[in-house]
């Protein structure tokens, strides 16, 4: 059990690096990602991304919006609707960015904006993997052990939740993440 649960997640770490590589192939070769991050911050600052709580505020029309909110076991996380439509790790990064700088944020409960900017990854990952060929599919099912029509309806929409709301494992791939894609360097 413990054999298997490590080989699966090797294969997802796996693709995680080969996205890694595909998505630093053609950009490093030209620009590099502190110029990336650069760029991307002056697309996505407080200008451009709304930050509101759930009840209290509202999505804008025109930005990026994420929602905090309150969790069923109350829990804070935020809600990111629009996260597939990102796909650049620097971009990802300057959205974080502005929510760290934010009220409802605290790195003791969400981790660093290089974790949360990890756990986006995985996401997209996980989300591209359930709707692409049939081997990643059936990856993804073994790996999740989830139904994969409520796993890519559920995978639509990003849920930045507590660190200590996941299980050890799960943390463990976001760190490796990290690593692979030097989120955790300074740009």
């Amino acid at each position: 059990m413990v054999l298997r649960r490590f080989v699966r997640l090797f294969a997802f770490l796996c693709a995680a690096f080969l996205m890694a590589c595909d998505a630093g192939a053609g950009e490093t070769v030209f620009r590099s990602r502190e110029d990336r991050l650069e760029a991307a911050r002056l697309v996505y600052n407080e200008e451009t991304v709304n930050i509101y709580t759930k009840g209290r505020g509202k999505k804008v029309s025109g930005k990026f919006n994420i929602q905090y909110y309150i969790d069923r076991k109350k829990n804070p996380s935020f809600l990111i609707p629009d996260s597939l439509q990102i796909t650049d790790e620097a971009e990802m990064t300057a959205i974080l960015e502005v929510l760290a700088g934010g009220e409802y944020y605290d790195p003791e409960l969400f981790g660093p904006v290089s974790f949360m900017t990890a756990e986006w990854i995985a996401h997209n990952l996980a989300f591209s993997m359930a709707t692409g060929s049939e081997e990643e599919k059936n990856m993804i099912q073994t790996f999740f052990g989830k139904d994969l029509r409520m796993f890519i309806k559920r995978a639509k929409e990003l849920d930045l939740s507590t660190v200590s709301s996941m299980p050890e494992s799960e943390q463990m791939v976001y760190h490796l993440i990290e690593t692979v894609y030097g989120l955790n360097s300074s740009p």
